[in-house]
């Protein structure tokens, strides 16, 4: 069950919040939660002593933004996030506005899309969803940005500073009316990407080494038409290692793939999970610090839903004070910003108050946190930590599905009082293990071989 935690929150006053994610400010800022409002102004909060407080207004603010989504991620290599803010409209797309990319300067932000000739006038991008992505492991992240209308775009910073548009090289530009994109490891050692559309044909990518994708959706079972997509996430559909893909629709039975043993992916959602809803967000994580993770369902208008995996199904169960059954919840995200090692559950809501917190009733479960870093001591979004306790294996990635989450692999841990290994793979492929460690702590883990670090490519 989970319970009000408005000591985080205090005396803030928001009145909208329609996206959220967590940014990694670097070593003066700390983590930050964005709030994205629609129609301004966005909200940078940072967590102070137990409790979020509200950074003053900077160009962050964006007063005529949609704020659709966001992500963040390192994007010139210099250890400090950036934070793209997706401003499209799916509903009305001449309504649009340009999306934002922002850079910490000198304690406040400059938009680099608005400075690049590459990206002005009609030629910028207005998206719907967004994700950070580290495709040829260098620690520089780019941005795939993908909205209703035209392809989708993939801006990396080059050698020379200037932004690029990567996506026809990685071949990722497809036109979709793109909805949600998600991230996990699927097939192979990489990550693969979803793509979850409103009207026609959603896509998958498969990563082919050297930085390039292909689209394979309609060979693996996954070539849904008119999929309605609202959110999706990849989660352990086992409550262990096995990998499923979660698709909240707008319309219709929610989807829950797994893949089968002909490479297949078929629909396998128990009844308590595909009943339809007014779906709005998705969240995946172990709220409870048991070792399994929880599947947040936010309604529009209608009560949210909490399942946990239990005897040996996704079971539904009492969400107690965040059950809202009246709000607008837009947005769902889980982080631990006033570091006691339990997740709270932060929803971004249209009307009312804009931003909700919650967290599981307090116990003794324990818990371990992990935080790979980048060759520039920026987070590594993408990479997967794998845990194994009491012979038990289950993975996270960093930075969610999604990629705006809390850039911490976290794991519950029960009972357990030891854990015996976990690895670490980064985007580039090194992989480092960990032995016998403690648990009720959180580890910075600098990545292993720095000076392998490459320059990005074309």
């Amino acid at each position: 069950m989970l319970e009000r935690a408005d000591d985080l929150l205090g005396d803030l006053e928001i009145a909208s919040a329609t996206a959220l994610a967590v940014a990694d400010l670097g070593p003066e800022g700390g983590l930050g939660l964005v709030v994205g409002v629609r129609a301004g102004p966005n909200r940078l909060l940072l967590a102070r002593a137990g409790r979020l407080v509200a950074e003053p207004p900077t160009e962050l603010a964006d007063p005529f933004g949609l704020a659709r989504a966001i992500a963040c991620g390192d994007l010139d290599g210099d250890g400090v996030e950036e934070i793209w803010i997706a401003n499209g409209d799916p509903v009305r797309p001449e309504a649009a506005r340009a999306d934002r990319l922002f850079d910490r300067d000198r304690g406040g932000f400059r938009d680099l899309l608005a400075d690049d000739p590459t990206f002005a006038g009609p030629a910028a991008p207005s998206s719907c969803s967004v994700l950070a992505l580290d495709r040829e492991g260098s620690g520089r992240y780019g941005f795939l940005a993908a909205g209703p209308r035209g392809p989708s775009r993939l801006v990396e910073c080059g050698p020379e500073g200037r932004l690029h548009d990567r996506a026809a090289s990685a071949g990722l530009d497809e036109i979709l009316d793109a909805r949600v994109i998600a991230q996990g490891p699927a097939l192979g050692p990489g990550l693969s990407l979803f793509v979850g559309a409103g009207c026609g044909p959603s896509a998958w990518f498969e990563p082919q080494g050297g930085g390039r994708f292909a689209e394979c959706a309609e060979t693996l079972g996954l070539g849904v038409p008119d999929l309605d997509a609202v959110d999706a996430a990849f989660l352990a559909a086992d409550g262990a290692a096995a990998t499923g893909l979660l698709c909240l629709r707008r319309r219709g039975a929610h989807l829950l793939w797994l893949r089968g043993a002909d490479g297949l992916w078929r629909n396998a959602a128990p009844p308590s999970l595909a009943r339809g809803s007014a779906a709005a967000a998705l969240l995946v994580a172990d709220l409870d610090n048991d070792g399994f993770e929880e599947i947040f369902l936010a309604n529009a208008g209608e009560p949210n839903r909490l399942l946990g995996f239990r005897e040996r199904g996704w079971r539904p169960l009492d969400p107690g004070d965040a059950c809202e059954p009246t709000s607008r919840p837009t947005a769902a995200l889980a982080a631990d910003l006033d570091g006691d090692g339990r997740l709270e559950l932060l929803v971004g809501r249209a009307g009312g108050r804009g931003l909700a917190c919650y967290r599981a009733e307090e116990n003794d479960n324990a818990w371990i946190r992990i935080a790979p870093r980048t060759a520039s001591g920026a987070p590594a979004r993408g990479a997967i930590v794998r845990l194994v306790a009491r012979g038990h294996s289950r993975w996270r990635i960093v930075g969610g599905s999604r990629g705006n989450g809390e850039p911490v692999a976290h794991f519950g841990l029960g009972s357990c009082t030891r854990v015996e290994r976990i690895d670490i793979r980064w985007p580039d492929g090194t992989v480092l293990r960990l032995h016998d460690l403690e648990p009720c702590r959180t580890l910075s883990v600098a990545h292993p071989h720095p000076a392998a670090k490459a320059e990005p490519g074309g």
